[in-house]
């Protein structure tokens, strides 16, 4: 099975077996907004958004009843203070063991010391894309990270997504964002629902989701995979989604039990709770 997974098909399977109204997926009827590098890439700040929940340690995490809130995290952020807070909680094992795989701080932070990049734009932006409502992400989110944009030194910005919903979102941002005048270029592992929104750059890697960036562990990946999507911002001339040549394994055994699994709902509880991811990130956000 070398086709990629349709995730909003398969959304609506299972919904209807669980018995939910059909979701609507968003879809893009015109051309995304398209603006080229102003400067060489070497000459960029460049910004990274995230759509997997991330908060730093010692940060109020979020809840998962369509949280439109922003983080903002500093640019030098520790590595081991990275924390992930999202509603498809089964996605972020390996991100929690390894950030790099959806939230690429350290490959961009090498591609500024290497000359690549004139710098990451401070700070580093994140959301809890897993927002089902597009009302909320379009009145709420969408100004709120367009006005953080607008506040710093951006020339242009890589986002990241986690679940089938994220891409939704982080889709629709980046027509945004690109919108206001800044180059987006986006990392996505679910090629159908990018399709339907139609942003202006993004790059597909067929992995399963919570591995947008790369796999966990392996920092050679994740740098080649971030210089991907860096090295498009130049190179792509007009709207394009470009399929990486990356396999998640020799066979796609993960394709045919995702698609084999039984209906169930493994979001977790959507209500207005904050959800840490461990004990001692809530005693210090309460000031405990």
């Amino acid at each position: 099975m070398s086709e990629p997974v349709r995730y909003m098909a398969l959304t609506r399977r299972r919904y209807e077996a669980l018995g939910y109204e059909p979701y609507r997926w968003a879809a893009s009827d015109t051309p995304p907004p398209f603006r080229r590098l102003a400067k060489p890439l070497k000459g960029c700040r460049v910004a990274l958004i995230s759509s997997a929940g991330v908060y730093m340690a010692g940060q109020v995490a979020y809840h998962y009843k369509d949280d439109s809130s922003l983080r903002e995290i500093p640019a030098d952020v520790a590595v081991d203070k990275i924390r992930f807070s999202h509603v498809t909680e089964h996605l972020l094992g390996d991100a929690r063991k390894d950030p790099g795989a959806l939230f690429p701080i350290a490959a961009l932070r090498e591609a500024a010391a290497d000359g690549l990049i004139a710098g990451v734009a401070d700070p580093l932006l994140s959301c809890m894309g897993g927002i089902y409502s597009q009302r909320r992400v379009r009145e709420d989110l969408q100004p709120t990270l367009l006005a953080a944009v607008a506040s710093r030194q951006i020339d242009a910005a890589v986002l990241v997504a986690l679940c089938p919903v994220c891409h939704q979102t982080m889709a629709t941002l980046a027509r945004a964002i690109e919108g206001a005048g800044i180059p987006t270029v986006m990392l996505a592992s679910a090629l159908d629902i990018v399709e339907a929104v139609n942003p202006p750059r993004a790059l597909f890697l067929d992995y399963p989701l919570g591995h947008t960036a790369g796999r966990p562990n392996d920092k050679a990946e994740q740098k080649a995979i971030l210089r991907r999507a860096l090295s498009a911002l130049e190179t792509m001339q007009a709207p394009e989604i470009l399929r990486l040549d990356y396999r998640w394994a020799a066979s796609d055994d993960w394709k045919k039990k995702l698609l084999e699994e039984t209906a169930e709902d493994k979001r977790a509880p959507r209500d207005l709770t904050p959800r840490y991811q461990t004990d001692e990130d809530r005693r210090l956000a309460e000031g405990a």
